[in-house]
């Protein structure tokens, strides 16, 4: 059956127009070349699933890219994923075609998860398969090199960031195909009774702050190798312009186990074909067969039943083996404060030019939203960041009435222009010494947090005097920056939340509100009771939200039976609960335990010293993936044929596989120019907005807009927005609007009941 999408997540009427425009533009296709399309070069055959630039396409792309080729060497990537209970198994197939009469080294950077965990690699040409195994990165990378150039074929996997991950493969013979395999298996998103699985489909054009090094660039990227950012430019791939492919075709499938009755699976950002085979069990599948692969893959699914939840997985292959046990701990519970606590809530927005487009006008409906519901006694303060930092008002003000009309006035004048230059802006939103009996800061980051600097900006979270703190990020648009969103909350003690081009913002952010509004778990320790359960992760637990579940993993060598306790506070009140949980000598069952434990403690490590490494923690990371053969900072999959299976022909062709613009963005709005000829390699790149080091950058107090001055409109969301894309923002529905200010009528209503009980108390 086919898809509805009511619920939760719901996505836009407008989704039906557009399926019936690109319909019709696939048609026209074959007749004729459409803007940003392509056709068969003159006199050039093409041959069966290959994709071919047009033209006038190719002179753009001759114009933009270093040595652009009329043929795409990534010709498809194909997914399936298995999801039991909380655990998605995933597969990803990566197709890499050789169009050249040469020998091709291919090179391409890509997404996966941010806490997925990487545990199998191999390639494919023809009916040989060569295996990958786990080795030092450098040690990898040279044994990569040595085949390369003696003519062997070779695959090499190394990951950038968490999340952001390069494959290079070695000698593709001429008019030949290679298939590259990579396995790997994560945790869901959950919240409450939504299960939420993402499959990122791009890498997003980052922010790059700093100078400039003198030593070679050490990638093929665009962007210039700078103090701030010395991986630079092995995170910058070539992009192409907007509404143009790189003749990657994405198929995916996705199978749920989910060991309850489903009620309901919502697809949030494609159109797809579901089919519930059980009460339990269902398969997805893409509606449109060739999806273009310009924004991440988002499903949701909900589940029956709402009472609290404390479930435990293992396995343990023999005596001779660690036994690995994970739980999924979410507890309810119905403490009433007796009042509410005063906050500080400080907002946080990304106004630079990657967020252009619908990502602004999403944030601008969120941000209203939250202030909205501010709470009487609440003081908050709206900071607004791109290149510079600027500030609805210097210090924290009360939430009255005319200062939240005014701060939303302010938040409606933001356009999207220039870098993301984050770090000062969270400077000025937590600087200042902290004070203990002071009202609790929730900092509310609004961002796709594109950058590169990630490391600089978490270490500045782990200071601390801002322990206080609690953040809360919200990811906006196409293809945010998971890890730096995800990583923020843990250390921030927050949670983080994803609003799509496609979301409802509005009830996205009635439930960051009613997480927010409640009182959360606190103090919060695992009471193992006899058994006996090594290298717990988290080993600080962090603060639990209700509805959002902790996941704690940790390995054992000690078969027994026992009752474990979670026990924590709330609002002051202690609150516990227990289960019984049986560690076996022998479960053969749950084998993606072991790399997720191993996954979640090189997370754990990799938190405590980012930004500032030690010897101590490199080794243990690099140890942990060579053991458990997994992809890490420190290590690389490495697959090599170990004889010549043909006699290299030739010269080797190194060809950069071009990504895609994320969907609603434009270059010229992410800060590159289009049109702009590309640097030498080594050099600084040109772009339309110049990358400015964070400590150049001064933060700036704008004066707020009067409450009586109407804001600007929105402009349309649509077309080329020019020098760093100054417009923001698409239309906003009738029903939407209504919701808004519908929402603002009320949270008005209740601040002025509020304050009028209060004085009533006064008197």
């Amino acid at each position: 059956m086919n898809a509805q999408s009511p619920g939760h997540r719901m996505q836009s009427t407008r989704l039906p127009l557009i399926a019936s425009v690109v319909v019709l533009a696939s048609a026209f296709l074959c007749s004729a070349v459409v803007q940003a399309g392509y056709t068969v070069l003159g006199g050039m055959p093409v041959t069966q699933g290959q994709m071919r630039v047009g033209e006038n396409d190719f002179e753009q792309l001759k114009a933009k890219l270093p040595a652009p080729s009329p043929s795409f060497t990534l010709k498809e990537t194909r997914v399936e994923a298995e999801i039991s209970g909380v655990l998605a198994r995933v597969r990803v197939s990566q197709v890499f075609q050789n169009p050249h009469p040469e020998r091709l080294e291919a090179l391409y950077v890509f997404p996966l998860p941010e806490n997925c965990a990487v545990d199998a690699y191999s390639f494919q040409i023809g009916e040989r398969v060569i295996v990958g195994e786990v080795k030092r990165k450098e040690e990898a990378r040279q044994e990569y090199e040595q085949a390369r150039d003696e003519g062997r074929k070779a695959a090499l996997l190394e990951q950038e960031r968490a999340n952001v991950f390069s494959q290079s493969v070695a000698n593709i013979p001429a008019n030949s195909e290679v298939t590259v395999h990579i396995e790997y298996v994560h945790p869901l998103e959950i919240d409450e009774d939504r299960y939420v699985f993402r499959f990122p489909m791009v890498v997003g054009p980052r922010y790059i702050p700093g100078t400039p090094v003198s030593r070679p660039n050490v990638g093929r990227g665009w962007a210039a190798d700078t103090d701030q950012v010395p991986d630079a430019s092995r995170i910058t791939p070539d992009s192409l312009p907007e509404g143009m492919r790189n003749g990657n075709d994405v198929f995916v499938s996705v199978k749920i186990d989910a060991a309850m009755p489903i009620q309901q699976i919502v697809p949030v950002t494609h159109e797809l074909n579901i089919q519930q085979t059980s009460d339990t069990h269902a398969a997805i599948t893409l509606k449109n067969q060739s999806t273009i692969a310009d924004k991440d893959f988002i499903i949701e699914y909900r589940l029956a039943g709402d009472d609290s939840t404390l479930a435990s997985l293992t396995h343990r292959e023999s005596d001779a083996e660690d036994g690995y046990v994970m739980l999924a701990l979410q507890p309810k519970w119905s403490i009433e404060p007796t009042e509410i606590m005063p906050r500080e809530v400080i907002l946080v927005l990304d106004t630079s030019g990657s967020m252009n487009g619908p990502a602004i006008s999403q944030l601008r409906l969120f941000a209203d939203h939250v202030l909205d519901h501010l709470n009487p006694n609440d003081e908050f303060r709206v900071i607004a960041f791109s290149n510079r930092t600027t500030a609805f008002q210097p210090n924290a003000i009360a939430a009255t009435d005319a200062n939240i009309q005014s701060a939303k006035q302010f938040v409606r004048g933001l356009r999207a222009s220039g870098g993301t230059n984050l770090l000062p802006a969270l400077k000025l939103a937590l600087g200042g010494e902290s004070d203990e009996s002071a009202r609790p800061r929730y900092m509310v980051l609004m961002t796709d947090a594109l950058v590169g600097n990630d490391h600089s900006i978490l270490r500045y979270l782990q200071q601390p005097e801002f322990q206080d703190a609690r953040v809360f990020p919200i990811a906006f648009g196409a293809a945010p920056n998971d890890y730096l969103i995800s990583r923020a909350a843990e250390m921030g003690r927050g949670f983080s939340m994803q609003v799509t081009n496609q979301d409802n913002t509005p009830e996205i952010a009635r439930r960051f509100h009613e997480l927010t509004s409640q009182p959360y778990m606190t103090d919060l320790q695992i009471d193992w009771g006899g058994l006996v359960v090594k290298d717990q992760v988290p080993s600080r637990l962090p603060d639990l939200y209700a509805g959002k579940p902790l996941i704690v993993l940790g390995r054992y060598d000690t078969p027994a039976t026992g009752t474990i306790t979670l026990k924590g506070n709330v609002s002051g009140q202690p609150v516990q609960m227990g289960m019984e949980l049986e560690l076996p000598k022998q479960e053969a069952e749950h084998d993606s335990i072991g790399p997720v434990w191993a996954r979640q403690r090189i997370r754990q490590i990799w938190n405590r010293d980012v930004g500032a490494e030690t010897p101590a923690g490199r080794a243990e990371i690099t140890e942990l993936g060579l053991k458990h053969q997994l992809m890490t900072q420190y290590t690389s999959f490495i697959a090599v044929e170990k004889e010549l299976s043909e006699p290299p022909q030739g010269q080797l062709v190194t060809e950069a596989v071009p990504v895609m613009t994320p969907e609603g963005m434009t270059q010229k709005s992410a800060g590159r120019s289009v049109a702009a000829k590309p640097a030498p390699r080594h050099q600084v790149s040109t772009h339309s907005t110049p990358a400015v080091p964070a400590a150049s950058a001064p933060a700036t107090v704008s004066t707020p807009t009067p409450a009586s001055t109407p804001s600007p409109a929105p402009r349309s969301s649509g077309g080329n927005y020019g020098g760093g894309g100054g417009g923001g923002g698409g239309p906003i529905g009738p029903i939407t609007g209504i919701v808004s200010l519908g929402g603002a009528v009320a949270a008005m209503m209740r601040r002025r009941k509020s304050r009028s009980n209060n004085q009533d108390v006064v008197r």
